[in-house]
């Protein structure tokens, strides 16, 4: 729910569809031939003798239409038409982006909540053990100093609820900001239950890396390349403007046709160097391919090794350190109301366990994390929502 929201309202998603729609208005414009020039002209007027008065003059009217020749028109369009299906290769990038932003986002917004769980938890825990030792230094038991200790536990324990509850509301401030809410949204994020999480044969996934939009979008940056080129070539060659009219003599009311051909000498200026900076710009992206397709392959490789830490140390807190954790905390609990432990030991215990419930928190949602960095470099997010690219 909370991606196809952050799909539909966001405003960073809607600039890269007007950004798509703009481009595909500039591959309309480069498609169309320039306008003819209507020209008209008189002559022979306003000079001595018999050109003194309009009885003599000439009026000349006729259009006049650049050719091209050389497929500039369609080399431009061209051109353009690679530009727009860049502009969708980045509304692709963006969409990815957001999903996964918002996978990220919602995983740190579970794990608040559920850190905040604990530590309510723990509060409640030394508000118990604070009865059970003012109960026992009325009995004479224990010293008085130790509910003075457990005042300190009971103090801290609901300091740390209280910034628990501070990074849930920054947590989900985080989450709406992505689909352009200024306000926290009011509802907490529902929590699944854990589950298990696979981390795929690297040979079989890596594979899948050249369907990223990011990678994809090579194939059209080069040809984008090649059509600037071509295009450069093509400018070389001036474009010729034929003309045809009709002139009409004042002094005798004859007419006659005129026909005109302009055709510029290229000198001095043969779009040399506009040729030459395209042949870079071809090179230039080229090996900008070849660059980030070897760090595409150096970032797979490492979020692939962080979904494998993360998956191991999720493993390890749930199977057991948090059980050990449990058990020893349960023993000492037991011990401590039948006299075998004091209090530090109880204490001890209880942070042991707490510290290694939000360890497993924190590593939960680093497991969802690295899974969906991976999934994002795979252009494969699970859980998304299928939406069309406006530049497909």
């Amino acid at each position: 729910a909370a991606i196809g929201r952050v799909l539909a309202n966001s405003p960073d998603l809607a600039a890269a569809a007007e950004a798509v729609r703009a481009r595909e208005g500039d591959a309309r414009q480069a498609s169309l031939w320039p306008n003819p020039a209507l020209l008209g002209e008189a002559e022979n007027f306003g000079g001595t003798g018999d050109r003194k008065s309009f009885e003599t003059t000439e009026y000349t009217a006729s259009l006049a239409q650049p050719l091209d020749l050389s497929g500039k028109v369609r080399s431009r369009a061209t051109a353009a038409d690679y530009e727009r299906r860049l502009a969708g290769w980045d509304y692709e990038t963006t969409r990815l982006d957001l999903i996964t932003s918002t996978r990220k986002a919602y995983a740190d917004l579970v794990a608040a909540q559920r850190s905040a769980e604990l530590t309510r938890e723990l509060a409640r825990l030394a508000d118990e053990l604070a009865s059970a030792v003012g109960a026992r230094v009325q009995a004479g038991k224990v010293s008085p100093v130790e509910a003075t200790r457990i005042e300190v536990v009971k103090a801290s324990a609901r300091a740390e609820a209280l910034r628990a509850n501070q990074e849930v509301a920054t947590a989900r401030a985080a989450l709406a900001a992505l689909w352009g809410d200024t306000g926290p949204p009011d509802a907490w994020a529902a929590v699944e239950e854990n589950q298990a999480v696979e981390v795929p044969d690297a040979n079989v996934v890596e594979p899948l890396l050249a369907q990223a939009p990011e990678a994809a979008r090579w194939s059209d940056e080069i040809a984008l390349r090649e059509a600037e080129f071509a295009l450069a070539r093509a400018t070389a060659f001036p474009d010729v403007t034929a003309s045809l009219g009709v002139r009409h003599f004042a002094e005798n009311d004859d007419n006659a046709l005129v026909a005109g051909l302009s055709v510029p000498l290229p000198v001095f200026d043969r779009n040399q160097g506009a040729v030459a900076a395209a042949m870079s710009r071809r090179s230039e992206a080229e090996r900008r391919r070849a660059a980030f397709l070897a760090r595409q392959k150096a970032d797979f490789q490492a979020a692939f090794n962080a979904l494998r830490r993360a998956q191991i140390s999720v493993r390890s807190l749930d199977d057991r350190i948090i059980p050990s954790a449990q058990s020893v905390f349960t023993a000492t609990t037991t011990g401590y109301q039948a006299g075998k432990f004091n209090l530090i030991e109880l204490l001890d215990a209880q942070r042991t366990l707490f510290e290694a419930q939000v360890q497993g928190v924190a590593a939960r949602a680093e497991l969802v994390k690295a899974q969906a960095d991976l999934d994002r470099l795979i252009a494969h997010p699970a859980d998304a929502p299928n939406q069309s690219n406006p530049g497909s």
